[in-house]
């Protein structure tokens, strides 16, 4: 008896170090979740919606500083802030909230009404999002406040009591900051503050004014038309330069670019009374975009609207300096033409180093060929270069001299009414045809932007001519 007791305890021993070794083979069971699934049953289409509305709780708020609703419309082909004024949207963004809302999946935690709180998503709570579609119809989504970690927010759809969590941070995709009572919507984040919406493509006529005092001048007035069908650039202002069609594009392009500080309310009083600067963008179709500069504010920043809109702009000072600075680069490379195969004569007069620089080219004849009988070619001699008294002058020192005068540039900018004193002339004749270019000292415009004007043979227009390659120009001269 007490054997077979001894065989019952060692079977009993060696099945439970059985099961010992079975239990710790065995892999730890993970906690079964909800499943995944789509939490919007319809297609989220930036094209089928007519509006957009989110609001913190119940949208209302007495603090400018914190305001709780966002109201976005479509109109045409582009999205508007109707809470500021109905600016342009950065569309975008909207495209980004709509995508992650369209995709939206996740897994549900409860459908429990009386715990909507504790996600931060009861009505009173939640961040509502209505999506207004051309059908009339809408979908309301709301977000809860209450976060699950850094990047996962509660969900539930219309007036469903289901909760669900979501792997997207559609607190931060809808511009909410700030925790309890300072909560708010960052309405900066949905606005557009571009000042101008261009196709640069698209303009075919630019025209700038200024304002000084009561007397408004014309500075640009450029057209593009189309040339034994050909798109060409006139201007209505008689230039003895050619326009250059990359740099009107390019300067289009810096306008278009044009950022504001703020979008404020349209109610200040004769903000744009006397207009210091005026631009119109003449579309294909005839439509015209017109920009106006008001008043300058104490803090360095200016006033501009876009006639018809229903806002202004605060645009930073230096920054619509920049832009008008830059508006008259709109002429070709190379304006005087200077090109060592064509020229025959140049002279230059430094008035304020008192320098004299003048040579004649003397095109020699071609070499005789050494063989008559031989078929190559006479190998063409370089040309010569004297001063009238028949002084023999480097052939490098005029190359470098010619090469620093391509390098000057002209922009179109208004002359003062003051007269300029010259400070250099140069002559060159070039293919026969002589021309008398007369530069100025320095002059500091109103603008703030430094110039040397150029005048072309006496003509009353005058053009900025760059400082530095006037200066590059001057070093040179012997």
């Amino acid at each position: 008896m007490k054997e077979k007791n001894l065989v019952i305890l060692c079977i009993v021993f060696a099945v439970l170090i059985g099961l010992v070794f079975v239990k710790k083979s065995m892999k730890p069971q993970i906690p079964t979740t909800e499943e995944v699934s789509d939490i919007i049953s319809l297609s989220i289409n930036s094209d089928d919606l007519t509006e957009i509305i989110i609001r913190l709780g119940d949208g209302k708020s007495d603090d400018a500083e914190k305001p709780k609703n966002v109201h976005l419309a479509k109109e045409g082909d582009h999205w508007t802030v109707k809470t500021h004024y109905g600016v342009y949207a950065r569309d975008n963004v909207i495209t980004n909230l709509l995508k992650k809302l369209d995709q939206l999946k996740g897994e549900l935690r409860s459908n429990t009404k009386g715990v909507l709180g504790d996600y931060g998503i009861d009505d009173e709570q939640a961040v509502h999002i209505q999506l207004h579609r051309q059908d009339a119809d809408h979908i309301d989504i709301a977000v809860g406040t209450q976060k699950a970690g850094f990047q996962n927010n509660f969900v539930r759809i219309g007036k469903s009591n289901a909760v669900y969590i979501v792997n997207e941070n559609l607190l931060s995709a809808l511009g909410v900051r700030g925790e309890g009572e300072d909560r708010k919507l960052d309405t900066n984040k949905w606005v557009d503050k571009r000042i101008l919406h261009l196709d640069p493509n698209d303009v075919v006529g630019v025209t700038i004014t200024e304002g000084h005092g009561s007397v408004q001048r014309t500075a640009i007035d450029i057209t593009r038309e189309l040339v034994d069908g050909k798109k060409q650039w006139k201007s209505a202002i008689p230039y003895d330069i050619s326009l250059s069609a990359s740099k009107i594009k390019a300067m289009i392009k810096v306008f278009n670019n044009m950022y504001a500080q703020d979008v404020v309310a349209p109610d200040v009083e004769g903000a744009f009374d006397a207009p210091e600067w005026t631009g119109v963008f003449t579309l294909e179709g005839g439509e015209q975009i017109k920009i106006i500069r008001g008043i300058e504010e104490p803090d360095e920043k200016y006033y501009v609207k876009q006639e018809g809109a229903g806002h202004f702009f605060h645009i930073g000072e230096s920054t619509f300096q920049t832009r008008n600075n830059q508006q008259g680069n709109i002429f070709a490379n190379n304006p005087l033409k200077a090109n060592e195969n064509n020229i025959d004569e140049i002279e230059i007069r430094d008035l304020v180093n008192k320098k004299k620089f003048h040579v004649l080219k003397k095109v020699p004849q071609e070499a005789e060929a050494k063989d008559e009988d031989s078929d190559e070619k006479a190998e063409k001699k370089e040309d010569v270069w004297e001063t009238p008294k028949g002084e023999s002058v480097e052939i490098a020192k005029v190359r470098d001299i010619i090469n620093k005068i391509k390098g000057i540039a002209l922009e179109a900018v208004l002359r003062p009414e003051a007269s300029i004193d010259g400070a250099m002339v140069i002559r060159i004749v070039n293919d026969g045809v002589s021309r008398e270019y007369t530069i100025s000292k320095d002059l500091k415009l109103d603008t703030g932007k430094e110039c040397q004007f150029l005048n072309i043979d006496g003509n009353t227009q005058s053009y900025c001519a760059s400082k530095p390659a006037i200066n590059a120009l001057q070093n040179i001269l012997p």
